[in-house]
């Protein structure tokens, strides 16, 4: 009987080798974890124990299953851009007793923008009532113009020192100290140089009696023939006469800078230039002068004046105190060139006025005689 089981025995197990899917010992298909948790059991994990295996030689009716593969939609993707920091940082916290990690910074987000400790200042409107800077500055000048041009139509005769610097239209710096004496109208002017430089030379203009002609005695330093010497009357557009001075003698006068700055005031107000041309100076100390003076600064463009192609700077000193006998009138005017040269300087002094002057005092006849 042991024969014959064995026999049988020997016969099953040589057709499950044969057909392994079939038969009573064919291997079952291992238990499936439902998904997403889950996956089929490797097939070389026996399920059941085998015919001649103990129940007790089993780690576990059912095995661990292996742990399921990344799913994107389930399991966060694995990161390459975390790198293990040596030392832990304020709020880096590890799991587990691992190192802390700390996640690189992505290289094309933009960097954050700077935290202001204070929001920026804000332009603060003005208070009711009170005037804009360029307004200000406006009424300022506007009064100052005013006030000189009121000054001006007072005046019929003065006399004055006056200092005069200036550039040449050949370049050269023409410098002397002359006594002055002006009738408004008729237009009359006449002058003695009282300095070294040009000493004893005199000037008569008087249009209205004696043409438009300027008659001049020569004084120190003048071309030949030389100091004393009387040349024929000359015209105010002739070319010896224009080489030597920086302007005509018909300019003469407070009137030519009083206008002159009163058009670039009005073209301030009208909007024809920048508000930052004209600025009104306020008190100024000067040297020359023994109290302050208010100044006046003129930054004038290219092609603005003549004289002054590429532009310069002029400034207007008046003489604004009520008990002098220039008061409103321009003492002092300086300007300079586009580089910062000093190009203009008239500087008036010992101003008097009104003058008891006649027709005998612009007479033609007087040059070359004592006083």
């Amino acid at each position: 009987m042991r024969l014959l089981a064995l026999v049988a025995l020997c016969v099953l197990f040589t057709g499950c080798m044969r057909f392994p899917n079939s038969g009573p010992f064919a291997k079952q298909p291992a238990k499936q974890i439902p998904p997403p948790y889950g996956t089929i059991a490797p097939a070389n994990v026996p399920t059941k124990p085998l015919a001649n295996q103990s129940p007790l030689g089993m780690a576990s009716a059912d095995p661990t299953p292996p742990l399921p593969p990344d799913e994107p939609h389930l399991i966060p993707p694995k990161s390459e851009g975390v790198i293990p920091v040596s030392a832990s940082l304020p709020g880096d916290e590890g799991l587990d007793g691992l190192p802390p990690f700390r996640r690189k910074s992505d290289p094309v987000s933009p960097p954050a923008p700077p935290k202001l400790s204070k929001p920026p200042m804000m332009e603060q409107p003005l208070p009711p009532g009170a005037t804009p800077p360029a307004n200000k500055n406006l009424a300022e000048l506007k009064s100052l113009v005013a006030t000189a041009s009121s000054a001006w139509r007072a005046v019929n005769t003065y006399e004055t020192t006056v200092t005069r610097r200036e550039l040449n239209p050949k370049g050269k710096i023409e410098s002397d100290v002359a006594l002055f004496q002006y009738r408004k109208d008729p237009l009359s002017v006449h002058t003695v140089t009282i300095s070294e430089s040009g000493k004893g030379r005199e000037l008569v203009y008087n249009p209205g009696q004696y043409k438009d002609k300027l008659y001049v005695k020569l004084g120190k330093g003048d071309p030949f023939p030389g100091a004393g010497y009387i040349p024929p009357a000359l015209s105010p557009d002739d070319e010896l006469v224009k080489e030597r001075a920086r302007y005509s003698i018909r300019d003469a006068g407070f009137g030519t800078p009083i206008n002159k700055l009163a058009g670039w005031v009005a073209a301030l107000e009208a909007g024809k230039i920048p508000a930052d041309l004209l600025t009104f100076d306020g008190p100024v100390n000067r040297s020359e002068w023994p109290y302050p003076l208010v100044g006046v600064t003129h930054k004038m463009r290219a092609g603005d004046e003549p004289l002054f192609p590429k532009g310069g700077v002029k400034h207007y000193f008046f003489d604004m105190k009520r008990e002098s006998p220039s008061y409103g009138l321009p003492v002092l005017v300086i300007a300079t060139d586009a580089s910062g040269k000093e190009v203009e300087y008239y500087l008036f002094e010992k101003i008097k006025l009104p003058t008891t002057f006649t027709d005998a005092d612009f007479n033609p006849d007087r040059l070359g005689k004592k006083k």
